[in-house]
């Protein structure tokens, strides 16, 4: 049986990789806190193209596609 390569998304701002975001309303109006952090192994993967591009347009940052090879 052949390898099977599944792609997974990361946003990256400048030097800055994504992990959260979180929502609040702050009188009736949603305020949008993003989490950005240098170390890569706490990034938050995405496995959505479609999510990830909103993400990244929300937050102002582009994607990057990594690939996961199972066995």
């Amino acid at each position: 049986m052949p390898n099977k390569e599944y792609p997974y998304y990361f946003i990256k701002l400048g030097t800055l990789y994504y992990v959260n975001v979180s929502y609040k309303d702050v009188k009736k109006k949603e305020i949008a806190s993003y989490e950005f952090t240098h170390d890569e192994s706490v990034v938050f993967p995405f496995d959505t193209e479609s999510i990830v591009k909103q993400m990244a347009d929300e937050c102002g940052g582009h994607i990057i596609v990594k690939s996961l090879i199972c066995i």
